[in-house]
């Protein structure tokens, strides 16, 4: 590098300051010439670490916090575009306001005589990429757990609305500690933008490009989710999924192909992760999974099965220490991930159409005749037709008549509004004009994606249509069943699940408890009230005897009628009964020799009104006489008189 004489030019509150002093010397490492040794009076240069496309890093100390950092230092030639200075600017705040244990931190940003400059949190450990060039490949588990600590870092920083758009291995560091941390928020946008308006065209590591950035359409967060799977990939297998001799071919596989599974190449890659990866590396975004959370989800419920393989910090510390550049010692490139440019497919597809225009008017004008008739008169070609949703057979039939070759696709998509067996993608799309003897490759829907189904058992229906929601489930039809259970309570799930899971807005039937089994009710007529009370609550109904009624043919005492009077009411239920009174004119009984208490029960049997006078001068304690004589005809609610000595 150049001598370079300053303190930095500070961006605070959005200004762009400049302040220089002069600092000459010799950067460690460097075999002579004038280097950068301090900037800012602050940063002192201690070696470079490493070298790229958009300039050098440099691991220097922080003289104010005392503390190690990163300072990458831009290329000059950056600086020239002032469209770039202001998305440097831009990208580089919006990178610093980034906090996350799984994010290189950015401490510091800013700018001297031309050369542009971000001070970083300085990571100690190794790129992926160095440790796919030590060993190879990964074992799946270390290769998910350094995915799903990407997808930490891409959680965090996809809700602050910063999509990254250069995810490769050389952006992604594991520490000797085993933590992952991804590099380069921010500045790789505002670099790849740069370099795309300068050449017109699209600019990144075409092995990692997702295809929309190919068609020069916005990144968004699921870029960032193809761009990662096709990282798992190479973390699984070593090697890449898509290669060819020009950037041009790389790009055209990504628009045209699929990625293999990574069990095609490595034979112990469980199943479940190449689904991970067929599903986020679909060339449709929207069938890729729906944000980095949902990513993580999927691959967490398979890491839990995967063997287990030595930790991330182990197989980072087998790595040979570096030597005194920052650089690992006899390190052979595993992969070109220098990032490039690719003209837009908009343009190539232009070009493409002028030179078969060419093409056409050369045969038109040396067989105009023969071409005219083998083209309009005998029909060569056909438009796929529009089949998304068709059942896979009926869609097959009908490609076959058309005169196309049809291929079904091995492994499926989940697909929210398309049953099970129903066409879920076309390839090529519909629309397409082929010619009769092609292929056209049917994508098979496996229905809305499973969710799990949340306990349900002894809960109430409002609990359990809340708990459903929240699952993205639907309460279906409510069965209902005699248990012991109260009425109303759910006793379990009637819809026939898998491993716990049924797809996503599927309805849940379940089994209610509509209370106990209903019990024939006895006939109590007759009896006397205690012997009815007995029975009934034996069967555990509730008595209700406060009805009486005045009876010349039912015995005082005993129950005239019962409601209901037959048929079954569940255990629980209220069995009314009228009891008798008995007549209501009958002959006065006989209260001699019984004593108060005795006396006193009969009365009310009766519905007399009793009084008791003491015959003597103490207390009395039997009757001796009565006010009517026995046999008397009294009333129900008349008085009667007894005497006691």
């Amino acid at each position: 590098m150049d001598a370079l004489s300053f303190a930095p030019e500070r961006f605070p509150r959005g200004r762009f300051i400049t302040s220089k002093t002069t600092a000459h010397a010799q950067a460690p490492g460097e075999a002579g010439g004038h280097g950068l040794v301090t900037l800012d009076g602050r940063y002192h240069i201690v070696e470079r670490v490493a070298a790229g496309g958009m300039g050098e890093v440099f691991r220097a100390h922080d003289a104010v916090l005392a503390r190690e950092v990163a300072i990458k230092v831009l290329h000059r030639s950056l600086a020239g575009d002032q469209g770039f200075v202001d998305r440097f600017r831009r990208e580089a705040r919006a990178a610093a306001s980034l906090s996350h244990p799984n994010i290189v931190a950015v401490y510091d940003w800013g700018a001297v005589d031309g050369i542009y400059y971000m001070v970083m949190e300085f990571v100690r450990g190794r790129a992926a990429r160095e440790l796919l060039n030590a060993n190879v490949r990964l074992e799946p588990a270390q290769a998910a757990e350094i995915v799903r600590q990407t997808l930490l870092a891409l959680e965090a920083a996809h809700s602050q609305g910063i999509v990254h758009r250069d995810i490769k291995p050389e952006n992604i560091l594991v520490t000797n500690g085993g933590t992952v941390k991804v590099a380069d928020f921010g500045l790789a946008r505002a670099y790849a933008d740069g370099k795309a308006t300068q050449a017109g065209g699209v600019q990144g590591t075409v092995q990692y490009l997702s295809p929309e950035q190919i068609r020069g359409e916005p990144a968004d967060p699921r870029s960032d989710l193809y761009s990662l799977g096709i990282v798992t990939y190479e973390l699984l297998t070593g090697r890449l999924p898509f290669t060819g001799e020009t950037a041009m071919s790389i790009a055209y596989k990504h628009l045209s192909g699929r990625v293999p599974k990574p069990s095609s190449a490595v034979g112990n890659v469980p199943k479940e992760l190449d689904g991970f990866v067929l599903s986020a590396t679909d060339r449709d975004r929207e069938l890729r999974p729906e944000s980095a959370i949902e990513m993580r989800r999927d691959l967490e419920s398979i890491a839990s099965g995967l063997p287990p393989a030595r930790s991330l910090a182990a197989v980072s510390g087998d790595l040979p220490e570096v030597n005194g550049e920052g650089a690992v010692t006899e390190q052979v490139p595993f992969v070109d991930s220098t990032t490039q440019t690719i003209p837009r497919a908009e343009r190539t597809k232009r070009r493409r159409l002028r030179r078969f225009t060419g093409i056409l008017f050369l045969l038109a004008a040396l067989a105009a005749t023969a071409w005219g008739a083998w083209t309009y008169m005998v029909p060569h070609h056909a438009d796929v037709p529009q089949l998304i949703g068709t059942p896979i057979d009926d869609a097959r039939a009908a490609l076959l008549d058309l005169g196309f070759n049809v291929r079904i696709a091995e492994s499926g998509v989940y697909q929210l509004d398309i049953p099970a067996d129903g066409v879920a993608k076309l390839d090529p799309p519909a629309g397409t004009s082929l010619e009769k003897g092609e292929t056209v490759t049917l994508v098979p829907s496996l229905g809305p994606k499973p969710v799990r189904v949340p306990d349900l058992e002894g809960k109430t229906i409002d609990e359990a249509r809340t708990l459903l929601g929240d699952a993205h489930l639907r309460l279906g039809l409510e069965e209902p069943r005699f248990s012991d259970q109260p009425v109303g309570i759910i006793l379990g799930i009637s819809t026939e699940l898998v491993g716990g899971k049924a797809p996503r807005n599927s309805a849940i039937d379940v089994e209610v408890s509509r209370g106990p089994r209903p019990l024939p009710v006895p006939n109590v007529v007759g009896a006397s009230v205690e012997d009815a009370r007995q029975a009934l609550e034996e069967l555990h109904f509730v008595v209700d005897d406060s009805k009486t009624k005045f009876s010349t043919e039912v015995e005082r005492g005993h129950v005239i009628a019962q409601s209901p009077a037959d048929g079954r009411l569940q255990p629980g239920e209220t069995v009314s009964i009228v009891v008798s009174l008995g007549p209501k004119d009958f002959p006065a009984p006989d209260f001699r020799g019984l004593s108060r208490d005795g006396a006193q029960s009969l009365a009310e049997a009766y519905g007399l009104q009793v009084t008791f006078v003491d015959a003597a001068a103490y207390p009395g304690t039997v009757v001796t006489n009565q006010s009517v004589p026995v046999g008397a005809t009294l009333t129900y609610g008349d008085p009667i008189t007894l005497y006691l000595v």
